[in-house]
């Protein structure tokens, strides 16, 4: 059954801090496609990717303080165009250099579209964490983005971050498609501490002030934080908050996981940093070369057979000369062989054969007779006969019809070739009748 393998990353600081990415604690969940839990738990990349087996996809969870989102208007222009001007359109609001910067933006819709900019070093070595899986995709989207949403309400996850221990990450989702992410160092104290509640709470209030909360938040940070929330709205005297409290869990982190979340690793897809999904054609490529083989098959089938005939005559052909002249050898061109043997028995018997002197001479004059009237200053200077050929020496060779004589002379079975200004008339086998 095709499933899909979550890893939710630390801080790109904490990863930093840690070292070496592959030995780091993650949490992690195997989900079915339609986001079922089939296992989860916590363990290191390196073990990860050895214990777990069957993962189709794989989906990297970025830390919602690592990527940071942009409304931005954007004039009409082609997607890929848009994507190569983000750079200068966000400029502004950039405290970083844009170079160092992967812009990662939505579909425009009504003339808007949310930008995701995230650290590019960062996300090529996750896309390297990635590809030491061996799936079939890998994605990475931030957890932020990935949060479930309910209307009227904004959504704030709060979990200390699995590799340290030390470090608390919020992420929220807020109306509007608000997402906000926040790392704050623990300083080794506990959630239960009143400073350190104090503290997250003064995030929240900081990223989604005055407005409903689902709180996804451990258990002993939830009193704290109800407290907390109600004393600051009875001191700002305002109309009692809905706050609802759950406990983090796998379903609302991959709830809004789908083809329109923004996956932080398509730009560096199209820069040719990912393999091509061969398995998502599978099917077409195996019709083209099963295609190509029944192709291949049928032609060299029709060769074979066309082969087979042409032995099949060629044998004929020299079984018959063979029996008619036992004693002469057979010859690679046994037509012309036979030929030759034709013009031999006519000559012996009194007839003239193709390549006699008076046979092609007769031709020759034939077709110089129907010349001569267009041609008056073409004149022959000399004929001669050997090797069963006719030489014929123009006196002109400049002014001689030697094209139109070749197409009347190859009309007759005739080939006439000319070199150094002396034509060779000789018999045409191939057009021999």
């Amino acid at each position: 059954m095709a499933s899909t393998l979550y890893l939710q990353l630390p801080p790109k600081v904490v990863a930093d801090r840690l070292g070496a990415l592959d030995q780091q604690v993650v949490a992690y969940c195997q989900a079915s496609a339609d986001k079922n839990i089939l296992q989860q738990g916590r363990d290191s990349l390196s073990a990860i990717q050895k214990n777990v087996s069957g993962v189709d996809d794989l989906v990297l969870l970025v830390s919602a303080s690592d990527v940071n989102f942009i409304e931005v208007a954007v004039p009409p222009m082609p997607f890929a165009k848009l994507k190569a001007a983000l750079p200068n359109l966000l400029e502004e609001q950039l405290l970083s250099d844009p170079t160092d910067l992967l812009f990662v933006p939505s579909q425009p819709v009504n003339g808007k579209c949310t930008v995701a900019v995230v650290a590019k070093s960062w996300m090529e070595q996750l896309l390297l964490v990635g590809a030491a899986f061996a799936a079939r995709k890998v994605s990475a989207y931030a957890v932020s983005d990935c949060l479930g949403h309910a209307a009227d309400f904004s959504t704030v996850l709060v979990e200390m971050v699995v590799a340290d221990n030390l470090t608390c990450e919020i992420s929220v989702k807020g109306d509007s498609q608000i997402r906000l992410g926040l790392s704050i160092d623990s300083q080794g104290k506990e959630l239960s501490e009143r400073d350190f509640a104090n503290q997250i709470y003064a995030a929240v209030n900081i990223l989604v002030p005055q407005q409903n909360l689902q709180c996804y938040v451990p258990i002993e940070l939830e009193s704290s934080l109800q407290q907390l929330i109600s004393i600051d709205d009875a001191n700002d005297g305002v109309t009692q908050r809905q706050i609802q409290f759950h406990r983090p869990d796998w379903k609302n982190k991959i709830a809004k996981v789908s083809n329109q979340t923004i996956d932080l690793f398509s730009t560096l897809h199209v820069e040719g940093k990912h393999s091509v999904d061969w398995l998502k054609w599978r099917w077409t490529i195996i019709l083209l070369v099963t295609m190509l083989l029944i192709s291949l098959l049928a032609l060299n089938w029709q060769w074979m057979s066309l082969r087979r005939e042409a032995n099949t005559i060629r044998d004929s052909i020299q079984a018959i000369y063979q029996t008619t002249f036992p004693k002469e050898p057979v010859s690679r061109d046994p037509v012309f062989q036979m030929q030759q043997k034709i013009n031999l028995a006519k000559k012996m018997s009194g007839q003239s054969g193709n390549d006699d002197f008076l046979v092609l001479s007769a031709q020759f004059a034939a077709a110089w007779g129907q010349l001569v009237p267009a041609q008056a200053s073409a004149t022959v200077s000399s004929i001669e006969y050997r090797e069963r050929s006719l030489f014929i020496t123009p006196k002109n060779p400049a002014e001689f019809p030697a094209d139109q004589l070749t197409t009347l002379l190859k009309e007759r079975g005739l080939k006439l070739d000319v070199k150094d200004g002396v034509l060779k008339l000789t018999v045409d086998m191939g057009g021999v009748r």
